[in-house]
């Protein structure tokens, strides 16, 4: 790594941290919240929609099926997740920091809808404060939401307070590859691809380094299963998707 990109991480980590404030995340993800699917597509090599699915299907699984089941997805973006599970038969809750993001959910709600299943619930809340009851989930799930929070450990105590006992948690994200030569490559890729899409999307460069950034200094699935089990989750386990580019975690309430 050169003297210019190490000085460029440094700063950037600087950005990272101001940037975790609640206020400012919530007006960063607006402003890039038309485009924000297209990042998680660039950024996941384009592998977001599979590992969507598959994070569909754990979830399936370990409510021994969807149907009536209450979810909460918490930090869910545009309800790209939200979509798909109700689309599953879930009665689905969607929760976000940023309202641009709620924005997009709701139109895409309204356009893509199907008539036989219930409508999603959005709201606009901190997930380190969820306005929920206690017990009030049968389980909740976060797809690239935790890397953001400025306290993830407090926001997954709140989402342990408003599940039942018992409920799946599944949480996914990306990580990085155990392989050195992958590493390098992907996380090259990375740090010349988002800035890039931010400076040709709206001048919004700091925006998508600081999604690079947020992504270099993620400890990744084995500090979510360390936040997991120190929250109160029990069953912790996880398992890595595309040569360790991301991670799923779950656990039990």
């Amino acid at each position: 790594m050169t003297n210019r990109t190490t000085r460029y991480r440094d700063d950037m980590h600087t950005y990272e941290s101001s940037a975790k404030n609640p206020e400012r995340q919530a007006a960063m993800f607006s402003r890039i919240a038309r485009h924000y699917d297209l990042i998680n597509d660039l950024a996941s090599l384009g592998r977001d929609r599979m590992w969507r699915r598959t994070v569909t299907d754990e979830l399936e699984r370990a409510c021994h099926g969807l149907d009536g089941r209450e979810i909460l997805d918490v930090a869910c973006g545009t309800g790209t997740s939200s979509r798909a599970l109700a689309n599953r038969g879930a009665i689905v809750t969607g929760c976000d920091i940023s309202p641009g993001m709620l924005d997009v959910a709701r139109r895409k709600e309204a356009e893509d809808r199907r008539a036989t299943r219930p409508p999603i619930r959005y709201e606009c809340c901190d997930a380190q404060h969820l306005p929920f009851t206690d017990r009030q989930f049968d389980a909740v799930t976060t797809s690239y939401g935790l890397r953001n929070m400025p306290d993830p450990r407090s926001a997954l105590a709140d989402m342990r307070r408003v599940c039942r006992p018992g409920a799946p948690i599944i949480v996914l994200d990306f990580d990085t590859p155990d392989n050195p030569v992958w590493r390098a490559i992907y996380e090259r890729y990375r740090a010349i691809v988002l800035p890039a899409l931010g400076d040709l999307l709206g001048g919004n460069g700091d925006a998508y380094r600081y999604l690079d950034v947020s992504i270099d200094a993620w400890k990744g699935r084995a500090g979510v299963a360390a936040m997991l089990c120190e929250t109160g989750w029990h069953d912790v386990a996880y398992r890595t998707l595309s040569g360790s580019i991301a991670s799923i975690c779950r656990a039990r309430a």
